[in-house]
């Protein structure tokens, strides 16, 4: 056997701890059950939602066609369609209110609105676009749950495309070409989105949604990144300290063991604090030079929505992102005690990592309005999902959520504290985890 051979295998040895190995076992079998989740909520979210139709099932439509038998055949509703095309009561030129009404009462929250067949045949005659109504009804959910406006607007190109190809066949291509291809338009002004009770004309809920998700994306990413990199620092330093053996005289001062495990904790989260704001900041002026030109012809004004934050609400995400880092430290000083040496510390941010890793891609992909329950009981218990989903949470005016969230990672990390006091008070976090007296004896050393 070669020295290298020989250094390989002790490095191997020093890598490959239990820890380490149970670390990337608990990842592998976490994002297997998060794919899963999210796999579920991305399939549901591909499906063709319900929605309501205004038409007029009397009247006979242009030519022969038939609105309602188009969508039926040419998309995958199938048998399904009489249960997920729901033909509104309300006629097309009915007050909104008594449409939204009516969709509030039949639990849909997507209609699309056509004439009366004699309307709509004078127009389609006499070479003049037809005007299709939409209707949404704005729900706080995530990326996914704002599938339907842009289904809807899928369902207007196979009716316009329908239709345009009737219009040839009845009428030869002697009419204005615009009105060929496009004899039906909807969108813009046509288009209403009704947001806590108010009608929004010229938005959709997709619209509303990424206005939302540029403005907080950073959120999550800012968390993880400095969750992982204080966590790291932190772990790091306990297994120097105690490679270098200043853990030991640190503990042999007259200090409390709470003094010293607060201490540690609190100085390490105000440092979080200060990377995560100026991460923030640069962040935000790194993706408004890149969406500049975007955002400044964005038709969302989040202010006149009701969803803008004040200096409470902004006074609430710092709060929630200090918290969280302290859980994030708690934890690490828990995982630290563990810890032999400076190397063997590296293997602990793991399960942190994963932990930070988790609620990121849940906020980014279903976000907390749009997940199960079985998602939201993940996100929630995980502390550092928090500040990831305050602002959204606070645009919608959740208040419970954010202060729940900030009560629970206040007792996290009370709890988290007291198991790190009482693992500097015993010998664990000198002699490490093998030579803890209840250890030997569950593994019959003595």
């Amino acid at each position: 056997m070669t020295h290298m051979t020989s250094i390989i295998r002790k490095e191997v040895r020093e890598l490959l701890t239990p820890g380490s190995v149970i670390s990337v076992l608990v990842m592998v079998v976490l994002f297997a059950g998060l794919g899963g989740l999210i796999g579920g909520e991305v399939d549901s979210a591909a499906e063709l939602p319900s929605f309501g139709f205004i038409v007029d099932e009397d009247g006979d439509y242009y030519d022969g066609w038939n609105p309602y038998d188009i969508l039926c055949n040419e998309t995958n509703y199938g048998s399904e369609a009489d249960s997920k095309i729901i033909i509104m009561d309300s006629p097309y030129d009915a007050d909104p209110s008594e449409i939204i009404a009516e969709m509030e009462a039949k639990g849909i929250s997507s209609v699309l609105a056509l004439p009366d067949a004699q309307t709509f045949n004078e127009s389609i005659r006499n070479g003049t676009q037809v005007t299709m109504e939409q209707y949404y009804l704005y729900e706080p959910t995530g990326i996914f749950g704002t599938v339907s406006s842009s289904v809807l607007s899928s369902v207007v190109s196979i009716l316009n495309s329908s239709l345009s190809q009737k219009i040839i066949s009845s009428s030869g291509t002697q009419l204005d070409y615009a009105f060929i291809m496009n004899p039906i338009v909807s969108g813009g002004d046509n288009v209403s989105t009704i947001v806590d009770g108010e009608i929004h004309t010229g938005i959709t809920p997709s619209d509303i949604s990424n206005e939302i998700t540029s403005q907080t994306l950073m959120i999550p990413i800012v968390i993880m990144i400095i969750i992982m990199m204080v966590g790291s620092i932190v772990i790091s330093s306990m297994g120097s300290e105690k490679e270098n053996k200043t853990l030991e005289t640190l503990l042999t001062m007259p200090v409390k063991r709470t003094s010293i495990v607060s201490g540690k904790i609190v100085a390490a989260a105000i440092v979080g604090l200060v990377y995560g704001l100026a991460y923030m900041v640069g962040m935000s002026i790194y993706m408004g030079a890149m969406t500049g030109t975007i955002a400044g012809t964005s038709s969302v004004n989040l202010e006149e929505l009701g969803m803008s934050l004040d200096i409470l609400d902004w006074t609430l995400v710092m709060v929630s992102m200090f918290l969280s880092i302290v859980c994030a430290l708690g934890i690490c000083m828990i995982l630290g005690a563990f810890a032999k040496n400076y190397k063997s510390a590296q293997t602990m941010t793991m399960p942190l990592s994963i932990l930070a890793m988790i609620p990121m891609f849940i906020i980014m992909f279903t976000g907390w309005y749009g997940s199960g329950g079985v998602l939201q009981v993940i996100t929630f218990a995980i502390p550092f999902s928090h500040p990831m989903m305050a602002m959204q949470a606070l645009m919608y005016g959740d208040m419970t959520l954010v202060l729940g969230g900030i009560a629970y990672m206040a007792a996290f990390a009370v709890v988290s504290i007291l198991i790190t006091v009482r693992l500097y008070n015993s010998d664990i976090l000198i002699t490490g985890l093998g030579q803890n007296k209840y250890v030997q004896t569950l593994t019959g050393r003595k």
